[in-house]
C-alpha cells in the first residue's frame, strides 16, 4: 500500500486532523544510456479538497466500512490489503497520539525551565554575596583586647563584645559619616 493511499484512507476516515505540509516531490526520469543526466518532470497531484468523481462511479466508502468490507471478503488478497490497512492506520493513530503527548510535553518543559530560570535570578537577588569581607586584622584584634585586659582565645573566633569595642575604639567619625 502506498502512502498516498493511506493518506487518502487517513482523509476520508479523519478529515480534520491537521497535517504538516509536506512538500511535494517532483518524479524524476532516469536515462540508462547517460547516468549523469537526470530530468524533473512535473507530476501534477489531485488536491484532496476538489474531488473530481466519475458520474458513473459510487461514493467511496469510510475507511471504517472499507475495512470491515475486506475483512469479510472471500479473497485472500483483499483481506490481507485491509489487515495492512487496519494495522498501518493503529500505528499511525498510535504515532499521532505520541507526536501530539510530546509537543504538549515539550511546551511545559519550555515553561517550567522558563520559571525555573525567574526563580533561580531571584533567589540570586536574595542570597548573599558570598563571604562578607573582614574590616579587621585578628591579630591586631587579640593583642588590643589582651593590652585591655580582656579575654580572648588564641585561636577561633573572636567573641562578638570584644569586636565591638575594638570597632568603637578604632573608627574615626569620618569613616561614620
Amino acid at each position: 500500500m502506498t502512502v498516498a493511499a493511506l493518506r487518502a484512507l487517513i482523509d476520508e476516515e479523519l478529515p480534520g486532523i491537521p497535517r504538516h505540509p509536506a512538500p511535494r516531490i517532483p518524479r524524476t526520469r532516469f536515462s540508462a544510456k547517460d547516468t549523469n543526466t537526470m530530468t524533473t518532470l512535473p507530476v501534477p497531484h489531485p488536491r484532496p479538497a476538489d474531488p473530481q468523481p466519475a458520474e458513473t462511479e459510487a461514493a467511496p466508502l469510510a475507511v471504517g466500512a472499507l475495512i470491515a468490507w475486506a475483512h469479510a471478503h472471500s479473497d485472500k488478497a483483499v483481506r490481507r490489503l485491509g489487515d495492512q490497512a487496519h494495522l498501518a492506520l493503529g500505528e499511525l493513530r498510535t504515532r499521532h497520539q505520541k507526536e501530539e503527548q510530546l509537543t504538549r510535553v515539550a511546551a511545559e518543559e519550555a515553561e517550567l525551565e522558563e520559571r525555573l530560570a525567574e526563580v533561580r535570578a531571584r533567589k540570586a537577588q536574595l542570597a548573599p554575596r558570598g563571604k562578607p569581607v573582614r574590616d579587621y586584622a585578628p591579630a591586631a584584634v587579640r593583642a588590643w583586647a589582651r593590652a585591655e585586659g580582656l579575654t580572648v582565645p588564641d585561636r577561633g573566633q573572636i567573641p562578638a563584645a570584644v569586636l565591638n569595642a575594638w570597632r568603637e575604639q578604632h573608627t574615626t567619625p569620618e569613616a561614620t559619616r
